[in-house]
C-alpha cells in the first residue's frame, strides 16, 4: 500500500467545490466517492499529521458541498410540487366548465 499524499486530498476538495459551484451534482456524487475509496483503501495512514490539515479541510468542503446539494433537492421538490399543484388546479377548472366554455 502506497502512502497518499497531501496533494490528492487537495486536488478531490478542488474537484467537490467546483462540482458544487457549478452545480453538477453527478460529478459531486463521483467526487463523494473517490474520497469515500481513498478514505478506506487509505485508512492506516490517516493519522498522518500531514494529512490533518487536508483532511479537516476536505470535510468542510464536503460538508458544505452536500448542504448546497440538499437545499438544491429542497427546492427542486418545492418546484415539483407547485408544478403538480398546478396541474391538479388546471383539471379540476377543466372538469368544472362545460365543454369548450372558457371564461
Amino acid at each position: 500500500m502506497h502512502k497518499v499524499s497531501p496533494e490528492r486530498f487537495r486536488h478531490l476538495a478542488q474537484r467537490i467545490q467546483i462540482a458544487a459551484k457549478l452545480e453538477d451534482w453527478p460529478s459531486l456524487m463521483r467526487y463523494d466517492q473517490q474520497l469515500q475509496e481513498l478514505l478506506a483503501t487509505h485508512q492506516a495512514y490517516l493519522n498522518d499529521p500531514r494529512l490533518a490539515p487536508e483532511i479537516t479541510r476536505i470535510k468542510v468542503i464536503h460538508q458544505a458541498a452536500f448542504e448546497q446539494l440538499s437545499q438544491a433537492t429542497r427546492e427542486l421538490e418545492q418546484t415539483m410540487n407547485n408544478v403538480r399543484m398546478q396541474q391538479e388546479r388546471a383539471m379540476a377548472y377543466q372538469l368544472a366548465t362545460p365543454d369548450g366554455e372558457h371564461r
